[in-house]
């Protein structure tokens, strides 16, 4: 078998593959409610800075570099959570 050889997936399992991810974010949703735009950011954010401190340099994300998406996602958690507390 060459290496060259590409696995195709099939379009069912693409859209299962997208499904099972709006899923997670709808059973966060489901359960923190009102909180899970600070609660999914701030997390977010965590995880790139301890990914960036154990050794990963480059992401998939659109901002590729961790520390970036973690500053942004920070900034994202640390603004709604204020306009939570402000109401």
């Amino acid at each position: 078998m060459s290496d060259a050889t590409i696995a195709v997936k099939p379009k069912g399992d693409i859209y299962e593959g997208i499904a099972f991810q709006f899923c997670k974010v709808a059973t966060v949703a489901l359960i923190c409610q009102r909180f899970t735009l600070p609660i999914a950011a701030g997390l977010c954010c965590l995880f790139y800075v301890l990914a960036f401190a154990n050794g990963k340099r480059e992401t998939r994300c659109v901002l590729k570099y961790p520390l970036l998406v973690g500053a942004f996602y920070g900034l994202v958690a640390a603004g709604s959570i204020f306009l939570l507390l402000r109401r």
